[in-house]
């Protein structure tokens, strides 16, 4: 029997504000722009590297993403990549996505729905954490 993993874990900062959509059945589907900093030497000299990555919520983790989750928030977040590819002007333009399996906010405060400011801290009591369990 052979075993395969496809499994990432990534923190950062949430690069945007969700977009979220319905699919036709109904599902909430929420895509994230994730930032990770990398650092690393060329000649002795360090450089800096920013990596975008796309993050796709599904369900309930998209309607707390849609709820809690701003631009700037620091994000833990668990899931699996899955590539994919897409037609413009007859090129095929390729695409990975990380899609969200669990996630955790690192900030200590959340905004609330709608707001800019921040709101209640995320716990196992927030309303954040029941929708994702």
């Amino acid at each position: 029997m052979s075993r395969s993993v496809n499994r990432v874990t990534l923190v950062g900062n949430a690069g945007s504000d969700p977009d979220v959509r319905e699919t036709g059945k109904g599902t909430r589907v929420a895509h994230v722009s994730l930032a990770t900093n990398r650092r690393y030497e060329v000649d002795g000299q360090e450089q800096r590297r920013t990596d975008w990555h796309r993050l796709t919520f599904w369900g309930r983790a998209a309607e707390a993403a849609e709820l809690y989750l701003r631009k700037g928030n620091r994000l833990y977040v668990e899931g699996r990549i899955e590539y994919g590819s897409y037609e413009r002007d007859g090129v095929s333009i390729p695409t990975v996505d990380v899609i969200v399996q669990d996630f955790v906010f690192l900030d200590a405060r959340v905004p609330e729905p709608g707001a800019e400011g921040a709101g209640d801290p995320v716990g196992e009591e927030s309303e954040a954490a029941a929708l994702v369990d």
